[in-house]
C-alpha cells in the first residue's frame, strides 16, 4: 500500500517537501512506517529519532497499525482556524490559531463574568535573541493546523477538568512570521480566586508548549534561520534511526 505522509516545520526543509508517500507492506505498523520513511527518503533518517508520528490526528506508539486510509504526518519536537468558543462543564473556554496581533482583549471578555474574582494572564513575546543566539529578528510559527486545533481543545478540556475552581480558560497561540515585540502565545485561566487561576495558566501554559503541534523558526539579522528542536543531521548522522526492533 502506499501512505501519504504530510511533513511540519523543519522536516519539510530537509525533504524539500511538505509530503512524501511511503510504499508499505500491508498490514504495517507505526515501526515499519518509520523504517520504510527512513530508506525511502534518507535525508530524514538521521532526523527520525525525535521524530513522533501522528495517526489520523492522534500521536500513536510505534506498535500502532497503520491504515490503508490513515492521515499520517511526522511531528518534530515542538516549540515549547478560527477561534472555538465553546461552554465545557460551565467554564467559557476559547481556544485556536490566530494570526497575529491576539486579541487580547477580545479573549479576557470571552472568558470572564461575575463570578470571576482573580485572572492570570501569560503573554509570550518574541525578544531580540535566544540563550545562545544574540540577533533574533523574528519567529516563525507553523503548525499542523487541524491537529493543533483538536489538541488545544483537548487541553483546555483537560485543565477544567483538573483544575475545577477555574470558570475561565483561554488558549491561543499565534502562527506565521512575527517580528520581535510580537505576541506569540496567550493563555488566561479565570477563577473566583488568585491562587486556582495561577496554579491552572502555568499548567495549562506547560502543556500547551509540551503537547501541541506547532513549531518555530528563528530568524537572525544576517538573514540565517534555525528550527527550534530539531537535531542537527550531522550531529546524529551515526545514530541508526528506530526500526521494527525498537517498539516500545
Amino acid at each position: 500500500m502506499q501512505i501519504e505522509v504530510r511533513l511540519f516545520g523543519g522536516l519539510t526543509e530537509h525533504a524539500r517537501a511538505s509530503r512524501i508517500t511511503v510504499d508499505l507492506d500491508a498490514p504495517a505498523d507505526v515501526a515499519d512506517l518509520r523504517a520504510a520513511i527512513a530508506a525511502q527518503h534518507p535525508p530524514l533518517a538521521p532526523l527520525l529519532g525525535g521524530v513522533k508520528i501522528a495517526i489520523n490526528l492522534e500521536v500513536a506508539a510505534d506498535d500502532s497499525p497503520v491504515p490503508a486510509d490513515a492521515q499520517v504526518a511526522l511531528l518534530p519536537p515542538v516549540a515549547g482556524g478560527a477561534d472555538d468558543l465553546s461552554d465545557t462543564a460551565d467554564v467559557a473556554i476559547r481556544t485556536g490559531l490566530v494570526t497575529p496581533p491576539i486579541d487580547v482583549a477580545g479573549a479576557l471578555a470571552a472568558v470572564s463574568g461575575p463570578d470571576v474574582g482573580g485572572t492570570a494572564i501569560f503573554l509570550g513575546t518574541v525578544r531580540d535573541h535566544a540563550p545562545d543566539l544574540d540577533g533574533v529578528v523574528g519567529l516563525d510559527y507553523s503548525a499542523y493546523p487541524e491537529m493543533a486545533e483538536k489538541v488545544l481543545a483537548d487541553l483546555a478540556t483537560e485543565i477544567a477538568t483538573d483544575h475545577p475552581e477555574v470558570r475561565g480558560i483561554a488558549l491561543l497561540h499565534a502562527v506565521g512570521e512575527l517580528d520581535v515585540g510580537d505576541h506569540t502565545i496567550l493563555i488566561v485561566c479565570a477563577a473566583a480566586h488568585r491562587a486556582p487561576a495561577f496554579a491552572a495558566c502555568q499548567d495549562a501554559l506547560e502543556r500547551v508548549k509540551d503537547h501541541t503541534p506547532i513549531w518555530k523558526r528563528e530568524r537572525t539579522a544576517d538573514g540565517n534561520h534555525r528550527w527550534v528542536g530539531l537535531a542537527d543531521p550531522s550531529a546524529t548522522a551515526d545514530t541508526p534511526p528506530p526500526g521494527p526492533g525498537s517498539r516500545s
